[in-house]
């Protein structure tokens, strides 16, 4: 199943990268959307090319009710992206979401690109599940976490740029 969101920053790409590389700010990431701040790596600066680890615990209440009994109370949720060096005035890199035992996963590409006076950060990915029978309902339920999750990241990124 494909996901694709797009989001436009108030601030340039330059800052919206060093957000990013932000050690306190994955935290603040790894946080949103009731989720227990976990293990957090950054590792590389935002002038070059750096990753972000995130791994964190989340209520099995943002999973639909029929997919609870799979997973318990909670979920851990690993996320990791892997940011290239800039090219030009563009960002670009890769990102997976794997949902420790459970049968689904996200990954794609990520951007971040000059649009006016600021910025578009752009997802394109694709959610597999392997499950027979019931697969494209449980991609459908993880599709809309994984985007759930990603416009809690993009509030508290706003927030945070407009904090600085």
């Amino acid at each position: 199943m494909q996901i694709t969101h797009t989001h436009h920053f108030d601030a340039s790409v330059e800052d919206v990268m060093s957000m990013l590389a932000d050690q306190e700010f994955a935290h603040a990431r790894g946080a949103t959307g009731d989720a227990e701040d976990g293990d957090v790596s950054v590792t590389g600066t935002a002038d070059g090319a750096f990753s972000v680890a995130i791994r964190r615990t989340i209520p099995s209440t943002t999973i639909p009710q029929e997919f609870r009994s799979f997973v318990g109370s909670s979920l851990t949720v690993k996320y990791t992206e892997a940011w290239q060096e800039p090219a030009g005035d563009h960002r670009h890199a890769t990102f997976a979401v794997e949902i420790m035992g459970a049968p689904g996963h996200a990954s794609g590409r990520l951007s971040v690109t000059p649009e006016g006076d600021g910025s578009v950060f752009a997802v394109d990915g694709t959610v597999n599940v392997k499950v027979p029978l019931f697969g494209a309902m449980i991609a459908q339920a993880v599709s809309k976490a994984v985007l759930r999750g990603l416009e809690a990241e993009l509030a508290e990124a706003d927030a945070w740029l407009a904090a600085r």
